[in-house]
């Protein structure tokens, strides 16, 4: 956003005098690291063809601190839901292998129930259970776990649960359409056709944010921070990505139309409504948000301290990346995180078009 008063093209909407413009949510962002909530964060804030970034902070603390650099690599966490195994399925929905409400029992035999791909990509699903000692099991046993002894409540349909587990499912059954694990469909499919210059499942170490640290255990760098997805590797479409702040712009642009590629999903047109059954408030993969003049927005979150805001019909969008789990996770963050996308969308207002 830039402040003082933007006519768009379409003439429909003014973001006039904004109190959260780019240097108003980079000096936000700002007193979050004086506080201590996160050692640092990097920041993007897009319009049209136009791109504002800054960096900030630092990147630990602990064992000693470390600076923040412009092109280090974040785990992403949730993130890989929807840059990786949603983007994949569109791209399948696209080439008619799937769609949305396609069971996913068809791909996933042992799987019991009648959950679609629309209810798991939007957590309406209703699954649930607890699988005991489950950080303990190894890769076969928790995926086995996952698929078999989960129940589906009255909530399907009804309700909005978020659990990884719904997009565990999905990556699964898009490995059985295309016969590779989810995070390598990913990197050739998404990553590196999509020309995301950093964006990967192996980094190198040096090169990213650290997240928690102790002691006891040390710093956890470039190994991804979600338990389940550790176990699973390469057959986790939840979380494990590490990307920098360039590839979500990259990644950003091409909701733009700003970049083409032909495996950039035609039904990503299609994201900006709710796909739940009783307008919930949930897209495929991503969640949805309102501005103060009602367009939905594309959202989403990482557990580790990222989050991303996209309009694409009129090319507005807001990346933030911080590493709020170090030295431990900070729940701090998550109040200040909400108030500020709460009053970054307030800003919009409904103007006379011109």
């Amino acid at each position: 956003m830039v402040s003082g008063g933007v006519i768009r093209d379409n003439g429909q909407y003014i973001r006039e005098k904004a109190s959260m413009d780019f240097q108003a949510v980079t000096d936000e962002l700002k007193t979050w690291t004086k506080a201590r909530v996160m050692p640092g964060f990097s920041v993007a804030l897009l319009t049209g063809k136009t791109v504002q970034t800054a960096v900030s902070g630092e990147a630990q603390w602990f064992p000693q601190p470390a600076p923040l650099q412009p092109h280090m690599l974040y785990d992403v966490a949730s993130l890989t839901k929807v840059i990786g195994t949603t983007t994949v399925f569109l791209q399948a929905w696209d080439q008619g292998l799937v769609s949305p409400d396609m069971p996913l029992h068809r791909f996933l035999p042992d799987f019991p129930h009648t959950t679609t791909f629309r209810q798991a990509l939007t957590h309406t699903s209703g699954l649930e259970g607890y699988i005991p000692h489950r950080n303990a099991l190894p890769a076969p046993a928790l995926k086995q776990a996952l698929m078999t002894q989960l129940t589906v409540t009255e909530e399907v349909d009804r309700q909005v649960v978020y659990r990884d587990v719904n997009l565990l499912l999905v990556g699964w059954a898009l490995e059985q359409v295309y016969h590779q694990p989810i995070q390598t469909l990913i990197t050739r499919q998404v990553i590196q056709p999509l020309a995301l210059p950093q964006a990967t499942f192996q980094p190198d170490s040096q090169q990213c944010v650290p997240t928690t640290y102790s002691p006891a255990v040390g710093l956890r760098q470039g190994v991804v921070h979600d338990p389940k997805s550790a176990i699973l590797g390469k057959h986790s479409g939840a979380a494990g990505l590490f990307a920098s702040l360039a590839d979500l712009v990259t990644f950003t642009e091409y909701f733009f139309g700003n970049r083409q590629s032909a495996s950039w999903p035609a039904h990503a047109a299609d994201l900006t409504q709710d796909w739940t059954k009783h307008h919930l408030g949930r897209s495929l993969g991503w969640d949805l948000r309102r501005d103060g003049q009602g367009r939905l927005w594309l959202y989403h979150t990482g557990y580790t301290g990222t989050f991303w805001l996209i309009q694409p019909d009129d090319q507005l969008a807001l990346v933030i990346l911080t590493n709020r789990v170090h030295p431990q996770p900070n729940p701090a963050f998550l109040a200040k995180r909400d108030a500020l996308i709460a009053r970054f969308l307030s800003d919009f207002k409904t103007m006379p078009a011109v």
